[in-house]
């Protein structure tokens, strides 16, 4: 394995360790939850599509991915605030279905942004990244192999209890290995649309 790849993937389990320290919320003596703390998880999938523009072919998958969500409202100061900061872990395999089968297969790292609109409607924005396997060769990135995925969203999210909620946005997505690799590096641009369930905690 290369030397930046491991170096990425060891960041993430890193980060990952960081993050399951906290999963528990645990009271700290005052009553109040920790510093970081899960606070939500989801389930989601939808459609995504674009175009290999050295091919002229179109591109289309269906994303499916299980998001874990980590409070970090106190970080910046805004316990007891309506609106929240989250840090996401996104796992994922995308299936994709033309121009050939294959999968997109990692975990994303990322902030997400909650604004309550009202009681049970909050709009939100997310941006992250991932480490990820490519599993289709192209023009624009070369053979199956190493990239980097990157995303930015936005949509809605609404309360249908207490404890659960639906939501659904759209996400720009940019694929490429920044230049790490000695291959192809044109980048594939692509839109989707998600939508899922969570739970909060």
């Amino acid at each position: 394995m290369k030397p930046f790849v491991k170096v990425a993937f060891s960041l993430l389990l890193m980060l990952f360790g960081f993050t399951v320290n906290y999963a528990g919320a645990a009271p700290l003596d005052n009553g109040k939850k920790s510093v970081v703390y899960l606070s939500e998880i989801s389930v989601g999938s939808g459609y995504a599509w674009g175009r290999l523009k050295r091919d002229a072919v179109n591109l289309a998958l269906y994303p499916a991915f299980v998001r874990m969500g980590f409070n970090m409202n106190s970080l910046f100061g805004m316990e007891g605030c309506q609106s929240i900061v989250q840090l996401v872990l996104e796992p994922f395999l995308n299936s994709i279905t033309y121009p050939e089968a294959g999968v997109e297969t990692g975990c994303s790292i990322g902030l997400r942004y909650l604004h309550p609109l009202s009681a049970s409607v909050a709009l939100f924005s997310e941006a992250s990244f991932a480490p990820m396997f490519l599993s289709i060769k192209s023009a624009e990135q070369g053979d199956a192999g190493f990239n980097f995925l990157d995303q930015v969203g936005a949509g809605l999210q609404c309360k249908v209890s207490k404890e659960m909620a639906i939501y659904s946005g759209y996400r720009f997505r940019h694929i490429s290995h920044a230049g790490l690799l000695d291959r192809p590096n044109s980048g594939i641009n692509s839109n989707a649309l998600v939508a899922g369930f969570s739970w909060f905690y």
